[in-house]
């Protein structure tokens, strides 16, 4: 098959998904070609996006063949859907947030009504709102985040590495941690490529997503790293992993000097938490999509 991966741009979390998926799409035979609506495009905003992007794509379909066009989000999906909807046969999409703001949260509803069966989400919450959906959660590269002997912990060490610092509870999280003595490891300008070492070094890893977060990648990457203590919530995937949660925010400071040291590698590798294994269920939803359609 011949994969278009249609997504907003290549810095964040999405970027790095698209990534992952195409180094193993083409590493299990298959072509995958990115295209960024920001960085290719330079379209900055969904209503100036819609008709450059149909057209677009309409081009890079017949001169390059493609089989299948994967959307990454809904505000990606919604120009091949708008005003009619083109490549219903090959067209997937990929919902991440479970509640985008504004009128997000509008336009999310129609677009995963009309891809429907097509529809792929990340976490159980955008399952249980579209039902008929797929629910293929994010996965970690364990090749790249690895422990390493050659890194040494910091002692004391906390780590913290979400960019939107005011709706992941910064504050809250840097009081406790003053407070439980001891040091907070910001993941602040660290390239992507660097990142493994970030969390290698780490005693402690910390995330609270807020309830609209997708599937975050930090936890899993932080488990596939090995860090002995994670902590986290019930949102952005923390619901169906083996950290420790709390349950309010005044807890952060007990969850920091009481969390027990988990093997969280030999979770992400027993529970097949990886690319591979992703890719291959996509696959599988591709063909069969094409098929009943």
């Amino acid at each position: 098959m011949k994969i278009l991966l249609l997504y907003k741009k290549k810095a964040g979390g999405v970027g790095t998904v698209v990534q992952s998926l195409t180094k193993w799409f083409e590493k299990t035979g298959d072509s995958a070609l990115e295209i960024s609506r920001e960085e290719d495009m330079k379209i900055y905003s969904l209503i100036k996006s819609i008709f450059p992007i149909r057209k677009k794509i309409k081009r890079i379909v017949t001169e390059e063949k493609i089989d299948i066009i994967y959307t990454q989000d809904w505000s990606l999906a919604l120009p091949l859907l708008f005003p009619s909807h083109i490549f219903k046969k090959k067209h997937f999409c990929v919902f991440y947030g479970s509640n985008p703001p504004g009128m997000g949260k509008f336009l999310q509803n129609i677009v995963g009504k009309m891809i429907h069966k097509n529809l792929i989400v990340c976490n159980d919450s955008l399952k249980e709102k579209f039902p008929d959906s797929t629910l293929i959660y994010n996965r970690v590269d364990h090749e790249i985040f690895s422990p390493s002997n050659k890194i040494k912990k910091i002692k004391n060490s906390v780590g913290f590495a979400n960019w939107a610092t005011k709706e992941y509870h910064f504050k809250e999280i840097e009081k406790a941690v003053k407070e439980a003595g001891k040091k907070l490891i910001i993941a602040d300008g660290i390239p992507k490529e660097k990142m493994p070492d970030f969390f290698r070094k780490l005693e402690i890893f910390i995330s609270l997503p807020p309830d609209y977060a997708g599937f975050g990648l930090v936890y899993l990457e932080a488990m596939s790293s090995g860090i002995p203590k994670i902590i986290g919530s019930n949102y952005g995937g923390g619901e169906i992993l083996p950290i420790t949660k709390i349950e309010n925010f005044g807890s952060i400071k007990e969850a920091i000097l009481n969390a027990k040291a988990t093997n969280y590698r030999e979770w992400i590798i027993k529970n097949n938490f990886t690319w591979e294994n992703a890719v291959k269920k996509l696959k599988g939803i591709f063909k069969d999509g094409i098929k009943d359609n």
